[in-house]
C-alpha cells in the first residue's frame, strides 16, 4: 500500500540534503490537496507501467477536488530522467476538462528512482503557479508528495485522500 505523508518531513529534507543531495529548498505551508483515492491508486498504475520512464499526466476536477486523471505520452529524450509532455496529448486533455466543466488543478509525473522532491528541471519546467505539482515516488517504495512551484519558491502541500462517496 502506499505511503502517504500529510506533511514533508523537515527532519528527513535536512538529513538528505547533509548527505549531499541535491535538493531544492522546500517551505512548509498550508495549502491542501484533496484528491480521490482512485486517482491515487491510478497515478501508482500509470508510474508503474511507465518504469523505468517517467510517466506524467493532468488532474483536474470540481470544487477543489480532484476526481479525474488524463495520462500523457511523455516524449522527453531521456525519459527516464524527465518528462515532456505530448503537445498535442496536452491539447486534447485541456479540451476534455473545459468541455467537462472542470478545472485544471494539478500536474503529475513519476520518479522512478529519487524521491518524491521536485528537481531543478522540474522547478525550473513549473509552468502553472496555480497547480499542484503530485510527484510519485516508486523506490524504495510508493510515495505520492505534492507542492506547489512558483518563481522557484517550492511549499510542500498536504494530501487529503477523498473516498468515493464524499
Amino acid at each position: 500500500m502506499m505511503d502517504i505523508r500529510r506533511t514533508v518531513s523537515v527532519h528527513m529534507l535536512e538529513c538528505c540534503r547533509s548527505a549531499a543531495v541535491s535538493l531544492p529548498s522546500i517551505v512548509m505551508n498550508q495549502y491542501e490537496a484533496s484528491i480521490s483515492r482512485a486517482v491515487v491508486d491510478a497515478i501508482q498504475t500509470f508510474a508503474e507501467a511507465a518504469r523505468p520512464s517517467e510517466c506524467c499526466g493532468l488532474l483536474s476536477g470540481s470544487n477543489g477536488i480532484i476526481t479525474d486523471l488524463h495520462p500523457l505520452r511523455n516524449l522527453a529524450e531521456q525519459p527516464e530522467i524527465g518528462y515532456f509532455a505530448a503537445p498535442e496529448d496536452l491539447f486534447q486533455a485541456m479540451v476534455r476538462i473545459r468541455e467537462s466543466g472542470h478545472k485544471l488543478i494539478g500536474i503529475y509525473h513519476s520518479h522512478p528512482k529519487t524521491m518524491a522532491y521536485p528537481s531543478s528541471k522540474d522547478v525550473a519546467m513549473a509552468f502553472y503557479p496555480d497547480a499542484y505539482y503530485f510527484i510519485i515516488s516508486l523506490e524504495p517504495a510508493a510515495d505520492l508528495r505534492a507542492f506547489r512551484i512558483e518563481d522557484a519558491r517550492i511549499e510542500a502541500v498536504t494530501i487529503n485522500l477523498i473516498d468515493a462517496a464524499q
